[in-house]
């Protein structure tokens, strides 16, 4: 990150949240002389080393990094705000992974069986849900259904019911598929084969992938489900048990696996040659013609056990100069958790989004400088990869009144851009004051 950027970036937040505070411009600039980028330089790159495994959420790497942000608030001089002179804010977690040796595939073909394990031979999908399938084996070639841009792997065949495999594979460059408004298509070719009734979906995984794990000796990693308890985030409604109202039954689970192929060869009764020559049609833009498995089943059974774990919210704040204006709040946020290992792979997430975690060091550092009327809440939220979970969870319990917030300005991934560039994204959307005092500032 560069200084000409940072500067830029506490100018868009700095004297836009302490507007009426500022001034003068030397007072602004004194502020932004405290702005320093060689002071990012060991945070940044502490927090997106590769012994913190992408920090997950929830992992001991995590939790590590949110004291390390505890311990730098403090130094800085920033109080708790949470109860007892805490920094931490703990958000419940339940976690439940794949247990192995209760999950399993069973092919029967006539009165031969053949059996798959997990992690080995199967893992189950991102998002799985425990649960049993069984059913006739399908084949679909790629899986997709785009009638309108002349591609159908569905044909005539019926699905209800049915065990889908499907391939994953890479489309060539420029293909019709490929352009960003059809990105969606192909990543809900899933969730479309369950609209259709199938009752599950197996995707043998591509060329890729394989060679990396035949090559590092490694087996299939598998994924973790979380549900947070004590968050609403609008994207699931929860039923309310009113008198004389009967709650709706469950949906059946939508098993989702993805296998070696070895494994697919097996199921489809083809050598692994035939894999790859399969794949190898899609990347030149070929469909692979479906067709039904006559005669072969596949059982699915996905066992989950689930843990009680937490995650925390890391928060603090820097109290206002003016006596009354001081109960009003502004606050600044950004997340430093990002996603897990897999398969041997680290993704550090120093952009996404240590640049943000470390920038409200230096922002803060700078409004120590001069405090600004209102009081500043910084927020480094937790779980922000599985849905935005930790600014959630700091809404419904909020330490300060809500009303009291007057805005939030959230920084995520502030060293993507040009280095005499800022993205800023919504200020126009719900606040034209904010928006109007970040322009006339520009």
């Amino acid at each position: 990150m560069k200084h000409s950027r940072i500067k830029t970036l506490l100018l868009c937040v700095a004297i836009a949240a302490t507007l009426a505070a500022c001034g003068g411009s030397d007072r602004a600039a004194k502020a932004l002389d405290s702005i320093r980028s060689d002071d990012m330089k060991f945070p940044q790159r502490f927090l997106s080393a590769s012994e913190f495994r992408g920090r997950n959420t929830p992992s001991a790497e995590l939790d590590i990094a949110s004291k390390y942000i505890a311990m730098t608030a403090e130094r800085i001089g920033l109080k708790p705000l949470m109860p007892g002179g805490s920094y931490y804010q703990e958000v419940p977690v339940e976690v439940t992974t794949v247990a192995p040796r209760d999950s399993r595939m069973r092919l029967m073909t006539g009165r031969t069986e053949r059996l798959f394990r997990f992690p080995d031979d199967a893992t189950a999908g991102r998002g799985f849900e425990p649960g049993k399938a069984a059913g006739e084996v399908v084949f679909l070639g790629y899986g997709l259904s785009a009638p309108q841009l002349e591609w159908d792997d569905y044909g005539d065949i019926d699905l209800k019911g049915k065990v889908v495999i499907i391939l994953d594979a890479v489309l060539p460059d420029g293909h019709v598929l490929k352009p960003a408004e059809n990105r969606r298509l192909l990543m809900s070719r899933a969730a479309a084969l369950r609209e259709k009734g199938a009752a599950a979906v197996v995707t043998i995984i591509n060329e890729e992938r394989e060679a990396r794990l035949e090559e590092k000796g490694l087996t299939f990693d598998l994924p973790e489900r979380l549900r947070f308890p004590d968050v609403v985030t609008g994207a699931v409604s929860v039923p309310s048990k009113k008198a004389g109202t009967a709650l709706s039954t469950p949906a059946a689970p939508f098993i989702q696996v993805e296998v070696r192929h070895e494994a697919g060869a097996a199921i489809l009764g083809v050598a692994t040659a035939d894999i790859a020559k399969m794949a190898e049609d899609i990347r030149q833009g070929k469909r692979v013609p479906g067709k039904r498995m006559s005669g072969r089943r596949l059982e699915i059974e996905v066992a989950g056990v689930t843990r009680r774990e937490k995650t925390l919210n890391v928060v603090a704040y820097l109290e206002g100069a003016d006596p009354v204006l001081s109960k009003e709040y502004l606050t600044i946020s950004s997340h430093h958790d990002h996603n897990p290992m897999r398969e041997g792979r680290v993704y550090p997430g120093s952009d996404d989004n240590i640049s943000g975690v470390v920038g409200m060091f230096e922002i803060a550092e700078a409004l120590m400088v001069e405090r600004p009327k209102r009081s500043v809440i910084f927020v480094w939220n937790t779980a922000e990869e599985k849905g935005l979970i930790g600014s959630y969870y700091f809404v419904q319990h909020c330490p300060v009144p809500v009303e009291k917030i007057s805005a939030n300005l959230n920084l995520d991934m502030i060293s993507r851009n040009d280095t005499n560039h800022l993205y800023l994204i919504g200020s126009n959307k719900l606040s034209s004051e904010l928006d109007a005092s970040i322009q006339a500032m520009n």
